[in-house]
């Protein structure tokens, strides 16, 4: 029994270094593609130019499947668009003839109509439907920059919030649990993009650039090579990148330093935790001083911890580039500590023909006991404006696989059916159709989505079937209630805030059931 425990030890020990190997990896070669080169180029810069071109050609790709979906939302990202979605179903499943779900569902619809202006920050949504001869409606959210607005199908007033006194009211309802200096930005989700450009440039020339100048340019060596891409033979560019076991540690350690120091990148860490909370909250200055206080010290240990390190083989990652492309590509880590030893490993191709591209890669971790193996495939085909993509992720006996068709009728005319399935030991689960009909225009857009699922029994698209139909338009303005429609939580207490819902509110809604119940009920 001891025996059985210590080898479970061991193993759970053996089990932590496989994250750590992959973020040495990370650290060494995450951002620095970025960096731009210069005319003449190294082979240090060849390598990264490889790096960074090979992505911009994938993004390519995926741009050029979505070309319209793209234009519609640079469309929007600049005009204020309103979108009406009308959702139904279909049921034709014998097994819940009899409990009369069918019904229910073939004769139920919802209608959603949002309103959307990114460049100011204001969003309104309307939500109405129907079921076994129910009609509910008035069902109403909008955002005005940092006020929210709210309605509910029972009240004769829609309720208004500015997030900058949700602390304070909360506070006043239970001073127990909350401080007052919680709050909550609204407008904070218009933000597609959580990093601000500012802190995304900082982390280019603080960390990106610094980890590219820090490289030796001795590190990087290049040759001819012929390799096998695929069924193809190809004369590549070989561009090998090492370091020794000396360089990758002090590379580390200087990284890890240089983290301890970074009073900008404890704020930009704090920012982020408030952003992925979904809420700015105000922390109170002893909490800022002992997070920054555990984060200098982490960061200090991490850099310590190198040192009880060995890396036997340093990191070698090895590309080769044809016509300006990674076609192939071998990376490889070995970390030991404690007489234990974690490899991380690389291994991938990129074929690209004409209208063709096939990637195949596999990352293998492995902590001396045990080998953990992802594969990721990639097919991607386009001929006479139709696609036929599919990329899959295998992991052990479990696999995930997406396929995308799309073909184009006319200018801004495209049908498309995409679908996800998932497969454990051989045995396929499930899988999830999107089908649809789109139209696309300077200023307008209609899209009609079919969604069903397949289980390989008794589901398909003939038992249940789920409609949207998509209709987007551009408009002037986006309408908010005016305050006459308004009861703002901000200028009343807690005290009154409770007293409203427990009165109006709770009133009001005993009166709107007792209507769609009837005397009966239902």
């Amino acid at each position: 029994m001891q025996e059985a425990v210590q080898q479970e030890e061991v193993k759970q020990k053996k089990s932590k270094w496989i994250p750590i190997i992959a973020g040495i990896a990370i650290i060494l070669i995450a951002g620095i593609v970025t960096v731009q080169a210069f005319l003449n180029t190294s082979v240090k810069e060849d390598y990264f130019l490889a790096e960074k071109n090979t992505i911009e050609q994938l993004q390519e790709t995926f741009e050029s499947r979505f070309e319209e979906e793209l234009a519609w939302k640079d469309h929007t990202d600049e005009h204020a668009i309103e979108s009406v979605y009308e959702i139904t179903g279909q049921m034709n499943d014998p097994n819940m003839a009899g409990m009369g779900f069918d019904q229910m569902i073939n004769n139920a619809n919802i209608t959603v109509e949002a309103a959307l202006d990114k460049a100011n920050k204001v969003s309104s949504t309307n939500i109405s439907a129907g079921m076994a001869g129910v009609e509910i409606s008035g069902l109403e959210a909008y955002i005005d920059n940092n006020d929210l607005y709210v309605g509910l199908p029972f009240l004769d007033n829609i309720i208004q919030l500015n997030g900058d006194d949700l602390g304070r009211i909360l506070q006043e309802i239970d001073p127990v649990t909350f401080s007052g200096e919680e709050n909550f930005d609204f407008s904070t989700l218009f933000n597609e993009n959580p990093i601000p450009t500012e802190d995304i440039d900082y982390m280019k020339e603080e960390y990106a650039e610094y980890l590219y100048d820090e490289l030796p340019e001795d590190a990087f060596e290049a040759t001819s090579e012929e390799v096998t891409v695929g069924d193809n033979s190809v004369n590549a560019d070989k561009i090998s990148f090492s370091l020794s076991e000396e360089e990758t540690k002090s590379l580390l350690k200087n990284v890890f330093d240089k983290m301890a120091e970074d009073e900008k990148l404890r704020e930009i860490i704090i920012d982020q935790a408030s952003y992925m909370s979904f809420a700015e909250m105000e922390l109170a200055e002893d909490d800022i001083a002992n997070f920054e206080e555990e984060f200098v010290t982490a960061m200090e240990e991490a850099s310590a911890n190198v040192d009880d390190l060995t890396l036997p083989d340093g990191f070698n990652s090895t590309i080769w580039v044809d016509d300006d492309i990674i076609v192939k590509r071998e990376l490889s880590l070995a970390v030991e500590r404690e007489g234990e030893t974690a490899t991380f490993n690389i291994d991938g191709t990129n074929e690209i023909t004409d209208g063709d591209q096939v990637i195949d890669y596999k990352f293998t971790v492995s902590d001396g006991s045990s080998e953990e193996t992802v594969n990721i495939h990639a097919d991607f085909a386009e001929n006479d404006g139709e696609t036929n993509d599919t990329i899959s992720l295998t992991a052990a006996d479990v696999a995930f696989t997406i396929e995308s068709n799309q073909s184009t009728q006319e200018e801004g005319s495209k049908n498309f059916e995409h679908s996800l399935s998932f497969e454990e030991q051989g045995l396929q689960m499930f899988t999830i159709h999107w089908l649809g009909e789109a139209q696309y225009e300077e200023d307008q857009m209609t899209v009609d989505h079919t969604f069903y699922a397949e289980d390989g029994y008794t589901l398909n698209q003939d038992a249940l079937s789920i409609y949207v139909t998509e209709e987007g338009s551009t408009i002037d303005q986006v309408e908010i209630p005016s305050p006459e429609q308004v009861q703002n939580l901000s200028d009343m207490s807690g005290d009154e805030i409770i007293e409203y819902f427990e009165t109006d509110v709770a009133n009001q809604f005993q009166l709107w059931m007792g209507n769609i119940m009837g005397p009966g009920g239902f």
